[in-house]
């Protein structure tokens, strides 16, 4: 699954009549094969995934798979320019040439960018070829691909990183869905829009985490499935995403959890958060500067987060236990306190939401998320013209309290906030005196995802 309008910007760049370069990248589990294989479907193309070669040898497995796929003649002296000439202008639409794990090719041989960039440019027709350059190497284009390219990055036509789905999105693909099992779905499967294929309106969320159960109870246990493929010491790199998915995310805990010299530390974090793979967290810059927090990490993706939380500390008893006992022992009554760390982001999707549909009375400046010692305070929205609505949350099985109010009162008072508004968002529902209170505070809000409206 995908979004359409990913495979519209590919379509619009298709019609264009000129030759283009596209980078489109994103991790394995955001869709990008399908979308892609779906994209060149119905257009004459060519497919060849690179692998870890020496140029020569990747040369070489290139020519066969255009001769493979397109039946281009080879001769004893052909070259790739050659055959690709022939594929390209001895048929009558347009082509598409997919280069999956192109990282592979541009590693080996930087110059082959200016292969390509001459062949588009300088060769071929305007308007004849379209060249798809795939990759789940987030990290490689964000920070290596420019370098390796040069000058030669200013003839890509676009590059466009395909995101995993929102909140949003994912209920728009299950409309019927009862929003408590979309909040419990999503909390495991995230934004990973490959996992959505096989679940349906009437699917709960149990069922979702025994079937993901059964699959990482097939995997090798030391098979490192969430780390980059080329990344050195998994060891060491698995040890720190147990401890910031148990909760343990601060620098000064790691360090002493793991016993390791804090600039080691940093470089293997620093590592981790360029692959996407966990965030530094930052916090609203509004009020005393103390709410910011400082050196803490958290596992960015919901399944990763989840897997690393129940799954991978626990593999020798999902062997013994099997999916269903399994998830009735560490999983079942646990599930909620690993959605109340990722409720709140929902929450602040909400009203990112409400804006975009016209349903809030002001304007939305940001959402950002807010830290104090308190944690009383889960996010704020910062409203055009400097003031700001407090916003906390509580996804438990119990209603939200009266205390939890006073909580927040204290935390604006003790770091001086602009602010005049609570919001507080509850999947559980409220007390009777934060409900009475409520009602005689114009601003205090009392609020569940499923409010089209802020009542």
């Amino acid at each position: 699954m995908y979004r359409k309008s990913d495979l519209q910007f590919l379509q619009d760049l298709y019609d264009r009549p000129s030759n283009d370069i596209a980078v489109i990248y994103g991790r394995v589990s955001v869709g990008v094969s399908e979308l892609v294989r779906d994209f060149a479907r119905d257009k004459e193309s060519l497919y060849y995934r690179s692998t870890p070669l020496t140029h020569k040898s990747q040369l070489e497995q290139f020519i066969f798979e255009l001769h493979e796929q397109t039946k281009v003649p080879i001769f004893p002296d052909d070259n790739n320019k050659r055959l690709l000439d022939f594929f390209v202008n001895n048929h009558t639409y347009k082509k598409v040439i997919v280069l999956d794990d192109f990282q592979y090719i541009i590693r080996s041989n930087p110059t082959f960018i200016n292969f390509l960039s001459d062949m588009l440019f300088e060769h071929f027709e305007a308007g004849s070829v379209m060249f798809l350059l795939v990759t789940d190497d987030v990290k490689w284009v964000e920070t290596d691909m420019i370098g390796l390219i040069g000058s030669k990055s200013s003839e890509i036509s676009a590059v466009n990183k395909i995101k995993g789905f929102s909140f949003a999105e994912f209920g728009d693909c299950f409309a019927d869905m009862a929003l408590d099992e979309k909040i419990r779905i999503y909390s495991v499967l995230g934004g990973n829009s490959l996992y959505y294929n096989d679940i349906g309106d009437d699917t709960d969320a149990a069922a979702v985490i025994r079937r993901w159960l059964a699959k990482w109870n097939d995997m090798e246990a030391g098979s490192d499935i969430y780390l980059p493929r080329d990344i050195r010491d998994p060891v060491i790199y698995n040890t720190l995403l147990v401890n910031i998915a148990s909760g343990s995310g601060k620098l000064n805990d790691l360090h002493t959890s793991m016993n390791m010299d804090r600039g080691k530390l940093s470089v293997y974090l620093k590592t981790l958060e360029n692959n996407d793979i966990i965030e530094k967290l930052k916090g609203a810059t509004v009020g005393d500067i103390n709410c910011v927090k400082k050196g803490t990490y958290r596992i960015k993706d919901n399944t990763v987060r989840f897997y690393y939380r129940y799954v991978f500390p626990r593999l020798s008893s999902l062997r013994v236990y099997g999916e269903d006992r399994f998830y009735k022992r560490f999983i079942e009554n646990e599930l909620s306190a690993h959605i109340e760390g990722i409720y709140p982001r929902l929450c602040m999707e909400y009203i990112v939401g409400l804006q975009r549909k016209g349903r809030l009375n002001f304007i939305v400046d940001s959402v950002e998320e807010y830290f104090d010692k308190s944690e009383a305070v889960d996010f704020v929205i910062i409203v055009k013209g400097v003031s700001i609505i407090a916003c906390a949350c509580n996804y438990k099985h119990s209603a939200m309290k009266y205390e939890q109010l006073e909580r927040v009162r204290e935390s604006i008072r003790r770091n001086k906030l602009m602010c005049e508004n609570i919001w507080l968002f509850s999947e559980s529902g409220f007390d009777d005196k934060l409900v009475s209170c409520a009602a005689s505070d114009p601003g205090v809000k009392l609020l569940a995802l499923s409010d089209e409206t802020p009542r």
